[in-house]
């Protein structure tokens, strides 16, 4: 495919590149990620590359093969979303530390209450890590760092009352998640 750089400025060129580059290689990307990153993220990262190659599309030099230079953003992206992923699972990890500092920073009086209390702590640890990042994020803010949810609102960039919203439904589904893991 062929692609003149001066006619990239021009909007209706552009869209008629882009659809071709979307009907040529949009299934080969799309396996591309799935396989790299698996099938969860998979096609949002591949979504991720078109809407890159869309607002790069001006600036392509041609020096390689358009599908070429499609790969190179899939695999940029790829590695980026399992760094990503990485990174929280770390703070997960060190979430669940923090918790389990806390919790255990005032011992119980009795053999009872520490088993009691691991079980808790068990369940929590448990229910925190099924829930989905954006929850625990939420909860980690509000309720562990203490925030008020004006602030939680401005950082994770929604308006107040989504937070409230999404704040009862983290509870609601941790505690929920919790009742299923102490009956059985």
């Amino acid at each position: 495919m062929q692609i003149d750089s001066q006619k990239l400025q021009d909007d209706a060129y552009r869209q008629e590149v882009f659809n071709t580059l979307l009907r040529d290689y949009q299934d080969r990307i799309f396996r591309y990620c799935v396989t790299r990153i698996g099938e969860a993220q998979g096609e949002e990262i591949a979504q991720e590359v078109f809407l890159t190659a869309w607002e790069s599309l001006p600036k392509f030099r041609q020096d390689a093969a358009i599908g070429t230079w499609l790969v190179g953003i899939a695999k940029y992206k790829c590695i980026q979303a399992f760094r990503n992923r990485t990174r929280r699972q770390t703070i997960v990890n060190t979430f669940v530390e923090d918790i389990r500092h806390h919790t255990h920073s005032e011992r119980p009086e009795t053999p009872e209450h520490t088993m009691v209390d691991q079980t808790h702590f068990a369940s929590l640890a448990h229910g925190l890590q099924q829930l989905r990042e954006d929850e625990r994020i939420l909860l980690n803010l509000r309720y562990y760092k203490g925030l008020p949810v004006a602030e939680v609102a401005e950082l994770v960039g929604k308006s107040e009352a989504a937070v409230r919203k999404r704040l009862l439904r983290a509870l609601q589904r941790l505690r929920k998640l919790m009742e299923e893991i102490a009956t059985g």
